[in-house]
């Protein structure tokens, strides 16, 4: 509220005495209420970098496991213009030679008669069914959808289109375009077969069946399946050009044909490229690369938390940066020692223990990690034990991968995590305290109004009481 100088009649001034005493009823109450707000948003601050860093290590071995890093295989292709591949951690180490003798194509035809594209054209009416493969879809050609454009978009939009595809090309010739079906996916099964006996008109041509007698639709490509021959022994046929776990955890993807010897086809014989040698081993760099991923991210959470905790006895006790913010705090001392009891614990893979020491990684006195600083000794450690490594973090429910993901989430579930709940109490307090704050200003403007009303009755009275003197004054003088 806005207030006066000074009081009419006594001369004090009101308003500054009335702020003087608001100012000394509401510092002690607004600085406790501020030291407790700062308190909170420091500590609050500090769990949010304690929490983002144990998330950062949390994602980081989520994705070691989903990328396969400490188990992987590499997988090369010593021509990629004829054949890539990729390998997951089952496919085992070997060298194949692959020869592609067949790529896998769709099935297509083209009708041999001109449909006239005049849309005003009836090109015939009744019902026409187009199978592929199994499947299979039955138009009902009327008076509203006769014309070209229409028969097409039917067969193209239909809701139970068993997979073709009708489009028109035009040859230059007079009368019209010529309808063109293909099927969508590749295979000998995916064989078109149309029946048009149900109709009448020119669509009537359509009819295609494989071994048809004076069919009126020509084959344009049959539709076949990719064959490939391993090492000049074994054949396999797929439906696509992508052959999956053909060789266990091995993905191929056929390119081109590669070339044939004494076939008597010059298409083929005539290609250099008679086989693609690929070569599947283990992945070892990706695995050190991710020790190393590990014990980085690892000994940077261990860094964070060092700071918060952490006391400086060489500091002057008034210096701020003498404890940490978490100094003396359960919660994040219970991060690091189970996190230390992680790493000491041993794993069992086939009936024996190991543990991290046992791959090139040693906890340091100060609780940091320390990877085996030799490469070429590191190289041997991961060349020997590969596939224990890989286990020991990668195996289901009993890696280290998978504890390590169940301790952490204990520590970040959104729901139940303790760093997510202490946040959550932290924001409680802190939206209390900006309660308490607000509380305060009311009653504070309150206290303010309510003491400068009373100095005004005060002034007021002062005024009465100098009016009364300065009349006995009077009175007395006149006696005189």
């Amino acid at each position: 509220m806005g207030l006066s100088a000074a009081g009419m009649a006594s001369g004090l001034d009101i308003a500054g005495m009335t702020q003087q005493l608001v100012a000394a009823e509401r510092k002690p109450k607004a600085d406790r209420i501020t030291t407790q707000q700062k308190q909170v948003n420091v500590s609050l601050s500090a769990y949010g970098q304690v929490k983002s860093s144990v998330s950062a290590m949390q994602s980081m071995l989520e994705k070691f496991g989903k990328d396969e890093a400490f188990n992987g295989q590499k997988a090369t292709s010593d021509n990629n213009d004829y054949l890539s591949i990729k390998a997951t951690a089952k496919a085992k180490s070997g060298v194949y030679n692959i020869n592609i003798q067949q790529m896998a194509q769709s099935h297509k035809l083209m009708g041999k008669e001109l449909f006239s594209a005049d849309p005003e054209a009836s090109l015939g009416s009744g019902e026409m069914v187009i199978k592929v493969g199994d499947k299979s879809m039955t138009l009902n050609i009327g008076e509203d959808n006769d014309d070209l454009s229409s028969v097409v978009d039917a067969i193209n939009n239909a809701e139970d289109n068993p997979g073709v595809t009708a489009t028109l090309i035009n040859t230059g010739e007079e009368g019209g375009s010529k309808i063109v079906f293909s099927t969508k996916e590749t295979g000998e099964k995916n064989t078109i077969e149309i029946d048009t006996s149900a109709m009448t008109g020119q669509l009537a041509s359509l009819a295609y069946k494989d071994g048809m007698v004076d069919s009126k639709v020509d084959e344009m490509q049959a539709a076949q399946d990719a064959k490939i021959m391993i090492d000049n022994f074994t054949t396999v046929t797929s439906s696509n050009n992508t052959f999956e776990d053909v060789i266990e955890g091995v993905t191929l993807d056929l390119k081109k044909l590669t070339g044939t010897s004494g076939s008597e086809d010059p298409e083929t014989d005539d290609i250099d490229v008679k086989s693609v040698k690929i070569t599947i081993e283990n992945d070892e760099k990706s695995t050190k690369d991710s020790l190393k991923s590990f014990v980085d991210s690892y000994n940077s959470l261990m860094g964070t938390i060092d700071k918060l905790t952490g006391f400086d006895a060489d500091k002057e006790p008034g210096d701020p940066n003498r404890a940490g913010a978490l100094n003396g705090d359960s919660l994040t001392r219970s991060v690091t020692t189970q996190m230390r009891n992680l790493l000491n614990e041993p794993i069992e893979i086939n009936g024996k223990l190991y543990q991290m020491s046992d791959f090139g990684i040693s906890i340091q006195r100060d609780g940091t990690l320390e990877l085996e600083e030799d490469s070429d000794k590191l190289d041997d450690i991961i060349s020997e034990n590969f596939a224990v490594i890989g286990q020991f973090f990668a195996q289901e429910d009993t890696g280290f991968l998978a504890k390590a993901d169940k301790l952490l989430d204990s520590f970040t579930d959104k729901t139940d995590g303790s760093l997510s709940v202490k946040e959550d109490t932290l924001k409680e307090r802190q939206k209390s305290l900006d309660d308490d704050m607000t509380d305060l200003n009311k009653r504070m403007a309150a206290y303010e109004d309510r003491t400068y009303k009373q100095f005004l009755a005060m002034d007021e009275a002062i005024g009465q009481m100098n009016n009364q003197l300065s009349s006995m004054m009077s009175l007395m003088m006149s006696f005189d």
